[in-house]
């Protein structure tokens, strides 16, 4: 394993990337960082063991933390993640409307040395082939590319935007979608999906990294039905320059 750097490339499986998957801002990205650290050339490490030091997780993400605090941070993350799992959900052969419903754990360990401020995570089995084999279903893109995204939700929009930046545009369905962003019951009314969730993401996604997205709602009638993404790439990904024409002190809207 090498250092955590912001050029590295992450790769992850288009399945795992579809997976409901309810995480704190962190811990999407330790699993950013792990897929990084993964490198799906090279044999799969042993036990499935990835060690983050905190300085480096800080500083790929331009996280505003000194001292012990970045490593409490990503301590905190890292015993999230452990009790976490993927959830899964397909159609029974049997039909009748049956599901099987699979959850799987991200991780099998996780170790914490306050010391040497790092946590060693150790992935499960049916996670680290997602994590790690190269084939044309993965999606590809750079650490820097997400470090100064803020929110949960905006990094998922990246990443399904990022599965389908090759083809340019993808529509999903609005209940598909609610489920990928794991919503549960949360902003039921489009307007409210849509100021609180929709489009601060797709504004983090087109500040701070390489895609520049266009959603359009998708209606039957007058009622929205889905979203759809325009999708480009633009590797010049902007500075964040201070706005000259606001005055220092002034409330931002």
């Amino acid at each position: 394993m090498g250092e955590l750097s912001g050029a590295m490339e992450v790769w992850q499986s288009n399945a795992l990337v579809e997976a409901s998957q309810t995480m704190t801002l962190n811990e999407k990205r330790l699993i950013y960082a792990a897929a990084a650290l993964h490198d799906p050339r090279k044999p799969v490490p042993h036990k499935g063991t990835v060690t983050f030091h905190a300085d480096e997780f800080a500083d790929v993400f331009g996280l505003d933390l000194r001292g012990k605090g970045r490593y409490d941070d990503m301590k905190d993350a890292a015993k999230r993640l452990y009790n976490r799992t993927i959830r899964t959900i397909r159609a029974s052969p049997r039909g009748k409307g049956r599901q099987i419903i699979t959850d799987i754990r991200w991780v099998w360990m996780a170790e914490y040395n306050e010391g040497a401020a790092t946590v060693t995570l150790g992935f499960s089995p049916p996670v680290l082939p997602y994590l790690t084999m190269l084939s044309a279903e993965f999606t590809r893109f750079k650490l820097r590319h997400i470090g100064n995204i803020g929110s949960h939700y905006g990094l998922r929009l990246y990443e399904l935007c990022c599965q389908y930046r090759a083809a340019g545009q993808r529509t999903i369905p609005l209940a598909r979608l609610r489920e990928m962003l794991d919503l549960g019951d949360k902003y039921g009314n489009v307007k409210d999906l849509r100021r609180w969730v929709l489009d601060p993401a797709i504004a983090e996604v087109n500040k701070h990294t390489d895609l520049r997205v266009v959603m359009t709602p998708e209606r039957k009638g007058r009622t929205v039905v889905g979203f759809h993404f325009d999708i480009t790439q633009d590797d010049q990904i902007p500075l964040d320059l201070p706005d000259p024409m606001k005055t220092e002190g002034e409330p931002c809207p």
